[in-house]
């Protein structure tokens, strides 16, 4: 039976004021609260970066401990959070103590990371991120039996020990994996419940990929996430809020995740103005019905998640808060219910 998809929005608590801190976390947080009582959203997901001047989130398990406590029905996640940045024990209990604390609303996104100020920042070895990856993974499926267990690896050593609190659903919360590249896109179908995606590339090459592993249909999940501005008058929302914009694409290029054609990674700004940073591809910029339409493609392709960024850096909370609105009333309503076998499986209670 056909079911509807499930939507998300991706929170990064940029700030690029640095300023008020307090009076702008709280801001964001009302939203949140406002989503979750009002508006048919399935999932808040945060995000994670450490050292950006703007103030990117860099504790996205105290965030969403904070969110869980303010909310009741939506789902919560990370997408993502840089797994090899973190102890995968105490990952671990944070985690399940979030779990149960929200009622088991918690879905893990993961990612490998790869900027070296991070790692070096947090006293990491950047070439141990792909062993502290795998290795981080086989503990946290451990930890999340609710047996005890021990480990013997090349980057962990672990006696007998036991993770509390116990897992309240079997298998713990579910962990999916993001990435872009052809080697990164296996890895996530070989290890991961789902596949985070932010690149029109894995939406053939992870199917493809999990299908000769042999995973059954219900368990090749994909949730798309999208850099976008949908509004009923997209062109002068652009003009508002494109400089926002403008700051989070060129704080990426700096750090080396994006590479524009022509322009060099690592010099900053790589973009001068927003316009030419839209004319790169980099943002979904649309109304309602184009919306619609590009979303309902990717569903035939299998996708069942959605993810979307709802405040630009230092833009105007209720600016924002109108386009959440918009894309709640205007888009949601209108998706194509899915055929897929694991389509209803990250649904949220509409209230």
């Amino acid at each position: 039976m056909a079911k509807r998809v499930s939507f998300g929005l991706n929170y990064d608590f940029t700030n690029p004021s640095r300023e008020r801190w307090t009076e702008y976390y709280k801001g964001v947080l009302d939203q949140i609260e406002w989503i979750d009582q009002q508006l048919p959203f399935d999932r808040i997901d945060v995000t994670e970066h450490h050292f950006y001047e703007n103030g990117y989130l860099p504790s996205p398990m105290v965030m969403l401990g904070i969110i869980a406590a303010k909310t009741s029905r939506v789902n919560l996640g990370s997408a993502v959070m840089q797994l090899p940045l973190h102890n995968p024990v105490r990952l671990a209990e944070d985690a399940l103590l979030i779990d149960a604390v929200s009622g088991g609303r918690l879905r893990l996104g993961l990612g490998m990371g790869y900027y070296h100020q991070e790692f070096f920042g947090l006293g990491i070895d950047l070439s141990h991120r792909l062993s502290r990856t795998i290795e981080s993974l086989q503990i946290l499926r451990k930890a999340f039996s609710g047996e005890p267990f021990s480990h013997s690896g090349k980057r962990f050593d672990l006696p007998e020990i036991e993770v509390t609190p116990l897992p309240i659903r079997e298998g713990g919360p579910e962990i999916w994996m993001g990435g872009e590249v052809p080697a990164a896109i296996e890895r996530a179908a070989k290890l991961a419940d789902g596949f985070l995606v932010f690149s029109p590339n894995g939406l053939e090459l992870y199917p493809k990929a999990a299908r000769e592993l042999g995973k059954a249909e219900r368990d090749i999940r994909m949730n798309r996430t999208y850099w976008a501005i949908i509004a009923e008058d997209p062109e002068r929302e652009f003009a508002r809020v494109g400089e926002n914009w403008l700051r989070l694409v060129n704080d990426y290029i700096a750090r080396g995740h994006l590479s524009p054609q022509g322009k060099g990674i690592g010099r900053r700004p790589d973009f001068e103005t927003p316009q030419e940073a839209l004319d790169e591809g980099l943002l979904f910029l649309t109304d309602a019905a184009g919306a619609v339409e590009a979303f309902n493609r990717d569903i035939d392709q299998g996708v069942t998640d959605f993810d979307i960024m709802p405040i630009m850096p230092g833009e105007d909370i209720d600016g924002a808060s109108a386009r959440v609105e918009y894309l709640a009333s205007q888009v949601l309503p209108k998706l194509k219910l899915s055929d897929h076998p694991s389509a209803g499986r990250s649904l949220a209670p509409i209230s």
